[in-house]
């Protein structure tokens, strides 16, 4: 034989090779498949953040040394905190009232100290009589905070401090224990 003989059995027993390797990798390699997507099933979502509006007053107990007839001054001034958690636009608005405006204390036995006669000076202001309108008594309040709520300060806190007084002129009070109860309380409308 022929060199070129043989190079040309050489190139195809390569080939014959190759094809062989082609037709393996071809028949082993899996069938092409079409990708197949299920329907797809959804939920909704919801989350709700509650407006909220609270108030914190401390302490729990003023203790006042009545005179016959004069001005007592509250034994200590009372924290005020209000926070407030709210969705523009409101006004949230803190009060401090009696349940019943002519007996804002009493000693039980109808001797009364009504709340015209017990004054309060929030943050060192001007004492003021507790006889203001409010939303939640009638004539026996006092006004301790107000704030517009806007963008800005949706969630947020305060601090007020209230001195108390009670005057006692001109009311002729026996000696006793006279005691009422001075509620703290916001609204946002």
């Amino acid at each position: 034989m022929e060199k070129t003989d043989r190079g040309m059995i050489y190139r195809a027993g390569q080939a014959l090779a190759y094809f062989v390797v082609l037709a393996v990798i071809l028949g082993v390699a899996a069938p092409a498949r079409a990708q197949v997507n299920s329907n797809f099933g959804t939920v909704n979502l919801q989350a709700n953040m509650a407006d909220s509006l609270s108030v914190t007053a401390s302490p729990s107990l003023v203790n006042f040394a009545l005179v016959p007839s004069g001005i007592a001054v509250g034994s200590v001034p009372v924290s005020i905190t209000t926070s407030w958690r709210l969705h523009p636009p409101l006004t949230a608005t803190t009060y401090a009232y009696f349940l019943s405006a002519p007996a804002a204390l009493t000693d039980g036995a109808a001797n009364n100290i009504a709340s015209s006669r017990v004054l309060g000076s929030v943050n060192g202001g001007a004492f003021a009589t507790f006889t203001a309108a409010n939303p939640f008594t009638a004539g026996s309040g006092l006004q301790i905070f107000s704030v517009r709520i806007k963008g800005f300060n949706r969630v947020g806190s305060n601090t007020d401090s209230l001195n108390l007084e009670i005057d006692t002129s001109g009311l002729g009070l026996p000696a006793g224990t006279y005691t009422g109860l001075l509620v703290i309380q916001a609204q946002a409308i």
